[in-house]
């Protein structure tokens, strides 16, 4: 478990399901009493000093357990609800787990994740993103020098190209749903060596995580024989907060209340997250990366 607070980590009372995620997470912090009563189904606001479990995963330079501040996201995450007067630990576990049991209620909160129809219906989904992606095909300069004119995810049949992708990332479905057939690996690093073997054409990933795992995985020289698309879609990412924790809503309002306060907008002009994105459906499940 980590924590960024310099206070002693806190935790809800401990229940059967929170004890198997503690489990699953880096390390285990004692359960302490909570911090703001004990009518849970009656609170409407959070006293200062709350404190709170976020389940994350791995999504270098985004969020990263061995990254300084644990990556550019989860400084935002901090920034954000430190000036608000919390306290934030980040638990460390795979995505697909991240994401249901937060659902479950074990954990208040997830992040960042693409808004779909399925998670508004499981989740207390804000209006306010606390992160944009960027999605872009990357592909070698070697194999199409005169590069890839590509803008949306149907022109990949029209030009011939088959792409490798990741297991349950965003574009799984729409591959389905578009008839595209394609590679699908496990994790990145199959990926990307897949696609450096030339076995693949093209491999969709948000820019900058792209970048990044491009050059950690095959090094700089390798990474500058490459270059991308277009961006094939440009989302707003959201925290999800639980239905099924006791303060997942209180929590959602009050993050809604300060981003939507001078003192909020404020700071988060730094990131372009300011503006309200109101939740309307969106008629396709188009999930994050995740694990």
């Amino acid at each position: 478990m980590i924590t960024l607070s310099s206070a002693s980590a806190a935790t809800h009372a401990a229940t059967a399901a929170q004890s198997a995620g503690d489990r699953d997470a880096k390390a285990i912090t004692p359960p302490i009493r909570d911090v703001i009563g004990e009518q849970a189904s009656e609170r409407v606001d959070l006293k200062e000093g709350y404190e709170f479990r976020v389940a994350v995963g791995e999504w270098p330079p985004m969020i990263s357990e061995t990254l300084p501040d644990f990556g550019k996201h989860a400084k935002r995450f901090q920034t954000i609800f430190s000036a608000m007067g919390f306290k934030v630990q980040f638990v460390f576990v795979p995505w697909q787990r991240a994401y249901e049991q937060t659902r479950r209620g074990v954990y208040i909160a997830t992040f960042p994740w693409l808004r779909t129809d399925i998670r508004i219906d499981e989740f207390h989904v804000p209006h306010y993103p606390i992160a944009h992606a960027h999605q872009k095909g990357f592909y070698k300069t070697t194999r199409f020098p005169d590069g890839i004119n590509l803008n949306r995810l149907a022109d990949v049949p029209l030009l011939g190209l088959r792409p490798v992708g990741i297991a349950s990332y965003w574009y799984e479905e729409e591959f389905r749903r578009l008839g595209i057939a394609a590679d699908m690996v496990s994790n990145p690093e199959s990926a990307w060596r897949f696609l450096d073997a030339d076995r693949a054409d093209i491999l969709f990933e948000e820019e900058e995580v792209g970048w990044f795992d491009l050059t950690r995985l095959l090094g700089e020289k390798v990474a500058a024989t490459y270059a991308t698309t277009d961006p094939i879609t440009t989302n707003n990412m959201f925290i999800l907060f639980s239905r099924n924790h006791p303060d997942g809503e209180a929590l959602m309002r009050a993050y809604e209340r300060y981003i939507a306060s001078d003192e909020g907008q404020e700071i988060c002009k730094e990131w372009s997250i300011c503006k309200e994105d109101l939740p309307a459906r969106s008629g396709q499940d188009r999930g994050r990366n995740s694990e």
